[in-house]
């Protein structure tokens, strides 16, 4: 048996930061649409005290639910704080994608540089998101306090008009763009087609499933590239299914795992296929 056609592109716990975030935020948004362009010039309309009652409570959940999310999987910090810093770290290869990907989209002829975990258009909405959550949080409870309550609006709605090109661009691009929206499975089930992964991030693949020593600092396991998993943290026993996935298992006693508790392969490199 060859390579399975699918990777293991996000954790569980990163995709419930993922929708723990982005389901609220959408609530907030839509709602906050619909208040001010039905109600903003005759707040006496029905049903406004509906959707400003939903407004509020989706700005609760937007700070509850990736803070519950995030203290019930301590044990990924590592990821998380891995993902932040691909997000905040720049390469000349990042402005680079930025500047040709539209001209790559309508022609052949412009190559995009290889990337990593994410493209630069992500990194860009991973940076909006990190810098606006909190002050959503604040603006939105400074709003119903006497004094600073229309600089907290002003800021609050600023925010929201700035980040709608990002989360416009970024639906666009996971739902409607047949090119990019394969991608979607990886924020549902956490796996993605491995030649559309291979494809658009060169680079972060080639770390993990080709030299998986070259992105974590430790040196590659002498094993054929189709016994690989995943380098990495275990994660809600995600590890396992890939596993499953993977036709292979340890052969002998005497093939013993290294000492490393992330690691997933045979430090011998040899390989025996199951029945």
């Amino acid at each position: 048996m060859g390579e399975s056609d699918t990777i293991l592109r996000f954790h569980r716990s990163e995709r419930w930061v993922h929708w723990s975030i982005a389901i609220p935020f959408m609530v907030c948004y839509a709602t906050a649409v619909i208040l001010f362009a039905f109600y903003y010039a005759n707040p006496g309309r029905p049903y406004r005290d509906l959707f400003s009652w939903a407004h509020r409570l989706s700005g609760l959940c937007l700070f509850a639910f990736p803070t519950l999310v995030l203290v019930r999987n301590l044990r990924d910090f590592r990821i998380h704080l891995d993902n932040v810093r691909q997000a905040w770290v720049w390469t000349l290869s990042d402005i680079k994608w930025l500047f040709l990907m539209g001209l790559a989209a309508v022609s052949s002829r412009f190559e995009l540089p290889e990337q990593g975990k994410f493209n630069a258009a992500e990194k860009l909405n991973f940076m909006m998101v990190m810098g606006t959550w909190p002050l959503y949080i604040v603006t939105g409870v400074l709003i119903w306090m006497p004094g600073v309550a229309f600089v907290a609006w002003v800021l609050h709605v600023a925010m929201a008009v700035a980040a709608t090109p990002l989360m416009l661009g970024h639906i666009f691009m996971a739902t409607i763009n047949p090119d990019t929206r394969v991608g979607l499975s990886g924020m549902i089930s956490g796996f993605v087609d491995r030649k559309w992964a291979k494809h658009h991030y060169r680079r972060w693949y080639r770390e993990q499933f080709e030299d998986p020593g070259a992105g974590s600092g430790r040196p590659s396991a002498s094993v054929p590239s189709k016994c690989r998993v995943p380098s990495g943290p275990t994660v809600n026993g995600e590890r396992k299914r890939v596993r499953r996935m993977l036709p292979w298992k340890a052969g002998s006693a005497g093939e013993r795992r290294s000492s490393d508790p992330s690691s997933t392969t045979p430090t011998s490199g040899r390989c025996r296929r199951t029945a």
